[in-house]
């Protein structure tokens, strides 16, 4: 028995917090919230009363750079397919 094949080839469709715009909407609101991160870090550096609050600016700076790699690698994977 053969299989029914469809000649029909189409184009996924990406639901809209998928899209591009919104991935590079994110990207780019990811990279302001680092910059924040750094300057939260730094601000943490200068002043003795705040060194055991590091960790906090440090963590967030971390997190959105991950979600920076990850989103960019998402929409470097989806274009190389298309």
């Amino acid at each position: 028995m053969q299989l029914d094949q469809n000649p029909f080839f189409r184009k996924a469709i990406t639901p809209w917090y998928d899209s591009n715009f919104a991935c590079w909407t994110l990207i780019i609101s990811m990279m302001g919230v680092f910059a924040f991160a750094i300057l939260g870090i730094l601000e943490g550096i200068a002043s003795p009363e705040f060194h055991r609050h590091i960790w906090f600016p440090s963590l967030l700076g971390g997190l959105s750079l991950f979600l920076v790699i990850k989103v960019f690698l998402r929409l470097r994977r989806r274009s190389k397919n298309t």
